[in-house]
């Protein structure tokens, strides 16, 4: 049960494209607090960079596995000879 919201949250942030919303959030979130010199908002809004990181390396390896073309190892081979 717990597995499905899971995977019904992240198809929801997958079709929303969030990752890219809490990266932007996130950087800009580090300037001010760059610009302002406030170490804590540095600090709380290096989070959103990090999840979205995720959620994009996580699209990245998905995208990859579907992209996999299976190898068929005995087109590769020549035949075994016969022995007579």
């Amino acid at each position: 049960m717990i597995i499905d919201k899971i995977i019904e949250y992240y198809k929801l942030i997958k079709e929303k494209k969030i990752d890219y919303l809490l990266i932007q959030i996130g950087i800009f979130g580090v300037i001010i607090g760059l610009l302002f010199n406030v170490s804590i908002i540095n600090q709380i809004f290096v989070w959103p960079i990090l999840f979205g990181v995720c959620i994009k390396l996580y699209n990245f390896t998905e995208k990859i596995e579907r992209n996999i073309i299976p190898y068929d190892f005995n087109k590769l081979l020549p035949p075994p000879k016969k022995d007579k």
